[in-house]
């Protein structure tokens, strides 16, 4: 992770956040972030490292009678140098794992409000550290797809979320995706995506209903990347179905690692695909776009992962030691800005269906 940020960041951007953030000593097994508490930083990992906790037990817990008994907790992921934690409220969200230090660790905490002006004020910085958050997001998701038994499945996404991804759209951008975008019907059974390959382009889809199944065999890229696909289906697990609004092969346009997932058509799916070559030159050419265009990545990514999470147990509660009743907030509320970005990015979508003469 410490290469991504390298690799991603400026020495403009890295300067900013010497100035602006402060180092801390973080002893191990303190406690640095809990489900029922925000802070008011974001994190940064200079040298030691964090686990990520959830419950002990993959059930989903019910509503806790009070008090609450302590949550026995067992680690998921070991986070190293490099890895952004506290990096939810950004992305309209909340956490809802506890992070701790696994060893003595120096983090470089960075204001939360400063930090959310200077992504709002400075667009090249914004773009690179929403694609370095989104890196990480998705190397994190990818871990935990990966080990077996680690999740459920993590389909059907709640609709605000495709509504997401339009309301943080500009209408230029979505004239210049439709300028570039053209039209492809797909039949049931199709594989769009197969893993261990190379993405071509990315898809928005229109119409329809796709399948995400990631492989469960033990075999390197390249191994998978040249098996049948029919094979490949026998060992897959399914991940999330994919409906009207959403991203496909996003990802990919990251950090151009051919796609971890297998995704297949249920029915017959209309699909507004872009050419990778268009995107690329787009990302690199217009900052204020890669600004946008990274932050919907890191928000459906963020997304996918409280949902992963969610299936170890890790939900918010109603009732917290912290807490009181009026305090609460639950796992599906949506506060006044949520609604209005569900509904300009449902308008958008709409306008998008009806410029290409579908509705």
């Amino acid at each position: 992770m410490a290469d991504v940020l390298l690799q991603v960041l400026s020495n403009t951007d890295i300067d900013w956040m010497i100035a602006t953030g402060q180092q801390e000593q973080v002893t191990a097994g303190t406690v640095l972030l809990t489900p029922c508490a925000e802070t008011d930083s974001v994190y940064l990992i200079l040298d030691g490292a964090l686990s990520l906790m959830v419950p002990q037990s993959a059930a989903q817990p019910s509503l806790p009678q009070l008090p609450i008994p302590a949550v026995r907790e067992r680690e998921l992921l070991r986070l190293p140098p490099g890895e952004i934690v506290g990096e939810a409220p950004l992305l309209n969200s909340r956490f809802t794992a506890s992070i701790r230090a696994a060893e003595n660790s120096i983090m470089l905490a960075i204001p939360r409000q400063q930090l959310i002006a200077k992504l709002q004020q400075d667009i090249h910085f914004s773009a690179h550290f929403y694609k370095a958050v989104a890196l990480i997001l998705s190397e994190r998701l990818r871990q935990m797809l990966s080990g077996a038994g680690q999740s459920e499945s993590i389909s059907d996404q709640p609709l605000k979320e495709t509504a997401y991804t339009f309301g943080e759209l500009r209408d230029s951008d979505v004239d210049w995706l439709l300028s570039v975008g053209r039209l492809r019907k797909v039949e049931p059974g199709t594989v769009l995506l197969q893993a261990g390959r190379p993405v071509d382009a990315l898809y928005i889809v229109l119409d329809g209903l796709l399948q995400a199944a990631v492989p469960q065999i033990d075999a390197n890229p390249l191994a998978i990347c040249f098996e049948c696909t029919k094979k490949l289906a026998s060992t897959e697990k399914t991940v999330a179905n994919l409906s009207r609004g959403e991203l496909v092969g996003a990802i990919y346009f990251l950090d151009f690692r051919p796609t971890a997932m297998t995704v297949r058509c249920l029915k017959e799916t209309l699909l507004l695909s872009i050419a990778q070559p268009e995107l690329v030159n787009k990302l690199q050419q217009d900052m204020s776009f890669a600004s946008r265009f990274y932050r919907v990545l890191a928000l459906q990514l963020s997304s996918q992962l409280q949902v992963a999470l969610g299936s170890l147990g890790c939900t918010q509660q109603a009732y917290c030691r912290e807490q009181g009743l009026q305090d609460v907030e639950y796992d599906d509320e949506m506060n006044i800005e949520d609604l209005e970005q569900v509904s300009q990015g449902a308008m958008r979508f709409n306008w998008v269906l009806k410029r290409l003469g579908i509705m």
